[in-house]
């Protein structure tokens, strides 16, 4: 597996919200993450980004253990991470955005020009603040932010909460477009699960910091199976 949590323990402060969390990602597959709210998807999320601390157990990528790494390495061994909220600079352009995410990388320039390539809507909004972009243009940019640093796992919290559908079809066609091409994705879901879990191969079910179930993702969508997990 490219990426692989295995007994995790994480959470904030003294507070522990994964307990035992197993966890894994494979290369060119969409992997989604369900459960209700509280139940520590996004904990898991920002922990295997390096944002919160691992409290017991291990993760790896590529074979290599990540525990005890901050986010910016985490982010330089190749995994991108798109959180739900506070995703973008508001300030800056849609341009200084992913300049900013590429800094630390060689051929800032290039990266930025090929995301271009990929997402014309925000070559022509490249001088724009991000202020001023709609919600679903935000949320483009925030993946493109990630996009350009060149990962090889991607890690999406809720990308399509509150977006109109037709950014939810887009963001749905660009990930499974980057799935395709090899990319490991990792996808927490609310909003809108029937149209990720058709194109995801595994869903992990998260409750109280554990996991529930592991489920062939397409097999959600028998009917009532989704509200049966959910519930």
């Amino acid at each position: 597996m490219l990426l692989e949590a295995t007994a995790l323990k994480s959470g904030y402060g003294k507070v522990q919200i994964l307990h035992g969390v197993e966890f894994t990602v494979a290369s060119g597959k969409i992997t989604t993450v369900l459960g209700p709210n509280g139940a520590g998807k996004s904990t898991l999320m920002k922990t295997l980004s390096g944002h919160l601390p691992v409290m017991g157990g291990t993760f790896h990528y590529n074979g290599k253990s990540l525990v005890g790494h901050r986010a910016l390495s985490i982010c330089l061994a190749g995994i991108g991470y798109v959180p739900q909220e506070a995703n973008v600079f508001f300030d800056l352009s849609v341009r200084d955005n992913l300049l900013a995410s590429s800094l630390a990388f060689e051929g800032a320039a290039e990266r930025v020009a090929e995301v271009f390539r990929r997402f014309p809507i925000l070559e022509e909004r490249a001088d724009q603040r991000a202020s001023t972009l709609s919600g679903g243009e935000r949320q483009t940019l925030a993946i493109a932010t990630a996009l350009v640093t060149g990962p090889d796992v991607m890690i999406l919290d809720e990308p399509t909460s509150g977006l109109a559908p037709i950014f939810v079809d887009r963001i749905l066609g660009w990930v499974g477009e980057l799935a395709q091409e090899g990319m490991g994705v990792a996808w927490v879901v609310e909003q809108n699960p029937e149209k990720i879990l058709a194109i995801s191969e595994t869903t992990y079910v998260i409750d109280a910091g554990r996991n529930a179930d592991t489920i062939e993702s397409k097999s959600l969508l028998e009917p009532g199976r989704l509200e049966s997990v959910l519930l």
